[in-house]
């Protein structure tokens, strides 16, 4: 049997996410050896995988798609569930209440139909039939195609069973597969997302992020200048910190980088209850002041640093340095102001304001 054009046919005229996150969970569990998977720890490794991309990058898995709702379904019915909660957590949570209501309801409509239609190619005779047919037809069915399609279900224990042929290739040819896999997604979902940047940094938990270098900048400014300049959001002078850390003025989720325009030192506190939310404008103007004093202030240190400012405005070094403090805030602003545009049609908070907190 030909695999590679088995597995294309699945993802041929795809208009749903569920076949990848139903496929990639499927890998993910023979990781493990299993040839008997259970439809509830399928569906429980999908919200696991969707969830990253759904809560804490705000990414749309298409109109239709359900994953989605269900997975807003869980977080809003669970204040324990963060947008950032460790996978691990979400897993062993998932697993621990899965006799809970709210818990088996989503996990039984995520498996209502997904195991049928994913093996749905190798059943011609359902090409037009109506929806509501579909599954029992299958089901009549599949005992003289099984030596074709990937898996069995097994109705009666709520499983599906490996084909062996199946279960060899996919054992032996894991990192291909998952590649080809998140490579089919990830081109899926950035249909759905037109305007968003870096999709594939955007599929998984982020990977820790390293500031050492502009911690060091920020506290280099502050040593020399934290008495007259204040932070942003709690207004007093950057030297009375108590607690130094770097905030992404635009949320990390929705920029993906560490460039020195977006970030700044605040206090720990109000970094993690700004969390991943936007600050209301009303900072914005100090925020690009500061700015302006700190490129000035790093230029003395290593023109290098200014890279990031002079390829966001496409001017070069010397116009950078050589702007008003009026036209950088202009430059500044508008770049912010934009990406708050999109941020608030992705579903981002938008208006965040330290006092709101205290």
């Amino acid at each position: 049997m030909d695999f590679e054009r088995e597995i294309i046919k699945i993802f041929q005229s795809t208009q749903n996410s569920y076949k990848y996150y139903w496929w990639y969970s499927i890998l993910n569990l023979v990781k493990e050896k299993k040839k008997v998977l259970e439809l509830d720890e399928i569906a429980i490794q999908m919200i696991v995988f969707s969830w990253y991309p759904v809560n804490y990058f705000k990414i749309s898995l298409g109109k239709q798609d359900q994953i989605s709702k269900h997975i807003i379904d869980l977080k809003n019915n669970f204040e324990e569930l963060k947008d950032d909660i460790k996978e691990h957590d979400l897993l062993s949570f998932l697993k621990r209440n899965k006799e809970n209501s709210v818990v088996s309801e989503i996990l039984k409509k995520l498996v209502r139909y997904v195991p049928y239609r994913f093996i749905r190619p190798w059943f011609n005779e359902t090409i037009s039939m109506k929806d509501g047919l579909v599954n029992s037809q299958i089901i009549a069915l599949q005992s003289s195609r099984n030596h074709l399609t990937p898996y069995f279900i097994d109705i009666n224990k709520n499983e599906i069973i490996l084909n062996p042929k199946w279960f060899e290739w996919i054992y032996s040819n894991m990192k291909l597969i998952e590649t080809f896999t998140l490579f089919e997604l990830f081109k899926y979902v950035e249909k759905n997302n037109p305007y968003v940047t870096n999709i594939s940094l955007k599929l998984f938990k982020p990977q820790s992020r390293k500031l050492s270098e502009p911690t060091k900048l920020w506290k280099n400014f502050i040593e020399i200048k934290g008495q007259s300049n204040n932070s942003i959001f709690e207004n007093k002078p950057l030297l009375a910190i108590q607690k130094l850390a770097i905030d992404h003025y635009l949320p990390w989720s929705l920029v993906t980088h560490d460039k020195l325009w977006n970030l700044h030192p605040i206090e720990q506190e109000a970094n993690s209850s700004k969390s991943n939310k936007i600050a209301d404008d009303k900072y914005l103007l100090d925020y690009t002041n500061l700015q302006f004093k700190f490129i000035h202030h790093i230029s003395s240190l290593n023109p290098k640093y200014l890279e990031d400012y002079y390829t966001l405005f496409t001017i070069s070094k010397m116009d950078l340095l050589g702007i008003s403090n009026t036209r950088f805030s202009e430059l500044l602003s508008t770049k912010i102001t934009i990406e708050t545009e999109l941020a608030s049609n992705l579903g981002y908070f938008t208006k965040w304001s330290y006092l709101n907190h205290h």
